[in-house]
């Protein structure tokens, strides 16, 4: 059974494993396709084709832009997959995708120093320089800073400096600007990517504001539907699945990959749990292949 692994992160933005190390885990593993997708940045996808090339895996470079949804207080992740792109040009930060990365780091950089100053206010003091050492590289956000407090002796473990400090509605969470869903979706296709919407599950709407969110955007360009996520269960894969047979979306899954100590599920998947069977998202596989073929 052929196994894929459709959204993974790496030291690019806030995983913990480089480019390479991914793709040679995802080789062992026999993995038949996989797609890094770091958050607001392309930097890793060179190191990460480059790999899969010398290894013969195959490689869809990826990115996952936070966004802000039509309606007012929401939010959402939508993936962008760049099949056969030419990668130094899309790595120029002179098209619309470039400026649009451009604003979104800027979002973290403005938003970061607030939750410091937040965290400062409860008496835990952590530099920023800190935070940028943890993070290795140009996208520096909230995974780095529960890092840091971590490494600090602040609190136990990454999960507590989430649900005490730094998940939304905490003590020293900060809003930060994105892009809209709209523009998100038009810089993808510009771009020559397919836009998915990441982990649905997460997206606070009922079943109806969720289906109809999912017309609109259809409407927009968006092309398919992470369905296949760890967090989903079989009533929200049901759903989803109905949603992209109403809109003619193609299917999508990953595991959401950082590379934690004792993240489950681990990269790919597991043979007796959570993992995406390459037939499941035949669609989007062959939709890939083809745009890699032009």
């Amino acid at each position: 059974m052929d196994r894929v692994d459709l959204h993974i992160h790496s030291t690019a933005s806030d995983g913990t494993r480089s480019p390479v190390e991914l793709v040679a885990m995802a080789d062992k593993k026999s993995l038949s396709v996989i797609s890094i997708t770091d958050h607001d940045t392309l930097d890793g996808i060179r190191e990460g084709a480059d790999a899969a090339l010398k290894l013969g895996l195959e490689f869809i470079p990826g990115i996952e832009l936070s966004v802000d949804l039509e309606e007012k207080g929401l939010t959402a992740h939508l993936l962008g997959y760049f099949p056969g792109a030419d990668i130094p040009h899309l790595l120029s930060e002179s098209h619309s995708l470039g400026k649009a990365i451009t604003y979104v780091q800027g979002g973290r950089s403005r938003r970061n120093p607030g939750i410091l100053e937040k965290l400062a206010d409860r008496g835990m003091y952590i530099e920023m320089e800190t935070v940028k050492l943890i993070a290795g590289g140009d996208v520096v956000g909230r995974p780095h800073i529960a890092q840091a407090l971590l490494n600090a002796g602040y609190v136990g473990s990454m999960n507590e400096a989430f649900s005490s400090f730094l998940a939304k509605g905490k003590p020293a969470y900060v809003e930060r600007d994105r892009l809209s869903i709209l523009r998100a979706i038009e810089v993808i296709l510009e771009s020559g990517g397919l836009p998915v919407m990441a982990h649905p599950g997460y997206i606070e709407m009922n079943r109806e504001k969720l289906r109809s969110l999912f017309g609109r955007m259809k409407g927009y360009g968006l092309a398919g539907i992470e369905v296949y996520y760890p967090s989903h269960s079989a009533s929200t894969i049901a759903m989803l699945l109905s949603f992209a047979l109403e809109f003619q979306l193609v299917l999508t899954g990953g595991t959401d990959y950082h590379g934690m100590s004792n993240e489950a599920p681990e990269l790919g998947g597991v043979e007796d749990g959570f993992h995406i069977k390459q037939e499941d998202v035949r669609d989007f596989i062959t939709l890939c292949r083809s745009h890699s073929r032009r």
